[in-house]
């Protein structure tokens, strides 16, 4: 078998192997699993440096159309595929730990090993009909992954409206590739080069975006992530929505742009309005959730933004930077998720005011959650922080080349990270520090399966931040050398402008280091100990009714008169566009109902002056036609 096909076939064939395996043995799957995802990493390690590889064996021919079964490795689908396969089997090692008797691993371990394999095929097609076939196998994989929630209900009605989206964006993207078959007559990605100078290549670069950002998550068509959030198993969400679909979407994104298009100014223009819509709207959604996994569902579309933002600017630092934020972001939103889910097998809940003081008991998830927690935030020296100041660095060298809005989408930018902390603040407050609950006295560390993969994926934040040359360098330059369509075309070098990562690590890691001495030093001294003043009232016979959540940590900022309105407005699902759609959609169903009166007499009625309007206009057509003659 090929080499380039291995990521596909293998995991796929071990899927369909645990599918068979009876419910009653076990152990079995799990090994497949592992197996699976395991021989699928070595081959796409193994395939990294082979580029260009091809594989093209001929599928069918209807009518002028052939399709052949078109694959291409190059860079860019080589490091995908890397990244792919290795959160496939952390999620797989995790899902052994997290599982138990009451879900069907049997289904669970299957359409895990699915996922991979269709990720792996989409992002190694050259042909954009073999891709779409791959895009599309994912839209039912996630519908079934999601359907496996522990809440029958919340997790069907999560299931279904992830469907639909999805769906649209799948129906948007097959759209588009029968435009550019129709226009140009090929869809062998490497061979298409379209310059957008008319209505027709705008609208089919439009809707292949829209295919691309909505399975990325980005604002208007990212509702389906926090509805998915509600019902799906955690480590759904940690590989879907928090990793793969982020590397598909901006995958795709980042190809139609660089790649096969030639956008101008207009459509840069709408990427970074897209981006900074999607980094503000989101985050500020964040800020007032009291579940955990919606809190960070929010999240994981506020950091699409970013990189949205960074291949809109056109500028080599800022696309490496976007491409760079794809990467860092699967890595630390996987590792929140692995936490929120360690959260919720141990205490039973991820409701953040039913939680505190889980830091002594779960120190492995408390570390691992905190890292992931500052990478995201953009805190130095984490990758969070690497790839956000590119992409900062992108938009201030569009204000160098006399772009003088660029100082919106900075600020857009510099808020969201802001913002993105003070969530967190109140997320690290509230599931370890302060006072643990009485219901939380049992909990404990989750097992090591669980806690392995959470610890690999924040030392990834910590490593591709301080040597972050080696990512850039390895994986991202070559993206961007030679990219064309844009102004791209260049290398990124790290340590040329105000950030140094060596450097600023060492500064920091010396700043620890004094701190730690004055804590010492500090508890050498003698303390001195006194009554607490607390009002003349009396103190709580039971603690725990003096918890104090982070549930209104900012519900000041809901009531302030900028965001009030925002606010009302998404609690009714304005800005949800397939809550949009559904009206619209219903709307159009009962004005068909209206005309459905049960009456023969009625539909006769209409029956006949349908007729008599078709043989009017079949009579007037012949009359013109004899006229003419």
């Amino acid at each position: 078998m090929p080499q380039i096909l291995i990521p596909i076939v293998v995991p796929a064939i071990a899927g369909g192997l645990c599918f068979l395996v009876p419910r009653r043995v076990k152990g079995v799957r799990e090994v497949l699993t592992l197996a699976g995802m395991a021989w699928a990493l070595v081959a796409s390690i193994q395939l990294f440096g082979q580029y260009p590889l091809a594989y093209v064996k001929p599928w069918v021919t209807i009518g002028s159309l052939d399709i052949q079964f078109d694959l291409m490795l190059n860079h860019f689908s080589a490091f995908v595929i890397i990244f792919a396969s290795l959160f496939g089997l952390g999620v797989a090692i995790y899902s052994m730990g997290w599982l138990s008797d009451r879900h069907d691993g049997r289904r669970f371990y299957s359409l895990l090993l699915w996922s991979v394999a269709a990720a792996c095929g989409a992002v190694l097609s050259n042909s954009l009909l073999i891709l779409l076939i791959f895009w599309e196998v994912l839209t039912p994989i996630l519908y079934m992954l999601v359907n496996l929630g522990k809440n029958e209900d919340e997790a069907a009605r999560s299931g279904a409206k992830s469907f639909v989206m999805l769906g649209f964006s799948d129906a948007a993207l097959f759209l588009a590739v029968a435009l550019i078959w129709v226009r140009f007559g090929s869809l062998s990605m490497k061979d298409l080069s379209i310059f957008v100078g008319d209505a027709y290549t705008t609208w089919v670069y439009i809707l292949m975006m829209i295919g691309a950002i909505t399975k990325a998550g980005a604002m208007p068509f990212h509702t389906w992530i926090p509805a998915a959030a509600k019902g799906a198993p955690t480590p759904v969400m940690a590989l879907l929505p928090a990793s793969i679909d982020k590397l598909l979407g901006i995958y795709l994104l980042a190809r139609i742009s660089l790649d096969i298009f030639s956008i101008g100014p207009g459509l840069m223009m709408l990427l970074m309005i897209i981006g900074a819509v999607t980094i503000l709207g989101a985050v500020l959604m964040a800020l007032i959730q009291h579940d955990l996994k919606v809190l960070l569902s929010y999240h994981a579309v506020s950091q699409v933004g970013y990189m949205v933002l960074g291949i809109g600017t056109g500028v080599p630092i800022g696309i490496a930077g976007g491409i760079f934020h794809m990467l860092n972001h699967a890595i630390y939103k996987s590792c929140l998720f692995l936490g929120a889910g360690s959260i919720e097998k141990q205490a039973g809940t991820t409701e953040i005011a039913k939680l505190g003081g889980l830091a002594r008991a779960m120190p492995v998830t408390f570390i691992s959650m905190t890292i992931a927690a500052l990478a995201i935030s953009g805190v130095p020296p984490l990758n969070g922080f690497v790839s956000k100041w590119m992409v900062y660095s992108g938009v201030v060298e569009l204000g160098s080349r006399g772009f003088n809005s660029y100082w919106i989408f900075l600020v857009a930018a510099l808020f969201g990270s802001a913002l993105t902390l003070a969530s967190f603040v109140k997320v690290l407050y509230s599931g370890f520090l302060g006072q643990k609950l009485s219901a939380l006295a049992h909990v404990r560390e989750s097992s090591w399966l669980m806690g392995v993969p959470m610890a690999v994926l924040a030392a990834l934040c910590l490593l591709f931040g301080v040597w972050a040359k080696f990512p850039i360098e390895t994986y991202i330059n070559p993206i961007v050398h030679g990219a064309v369509g844009t102004t791209a075309g260049g290398t990124v070098e790290l340590g040329t402008g105000f950030w140094d990562p060596s450097g600023a690590t060492g500064l920091i890691i010396l700043g620890i280091i004094v701190g730690f001495l004055v804590l010492a030093a500090g508890k050498l001294t003698k303390r001195r100990t006194g009554r607490v003043f607390i009002g003349g009232t009396k103190p709580a016979e039971n603690m725990d009714a003096m918890h104090v959540t982070g549930t209104g940590f900012y519900e000041t900022i809901r009531q302030m008169v900028p965001f009030k309105g925002f606010y009302a407005n998404a609690e009714q699902r304005v800005f949800d566009v397939h809550n949009v759609g559904s009206r619209v959609g219903d709307v159009f169903v009962q004005g068909l109902r209206s005309l459905h009166s049960g009456v023969l007499s009625t539909y006769l009625a209409w029956s006949v002056i349908g007729l008599g309007a078709i043989v009017f206009a079949v009579l007037s057509a012949l009359l013109r036609e004899l006229v003419g003659n």
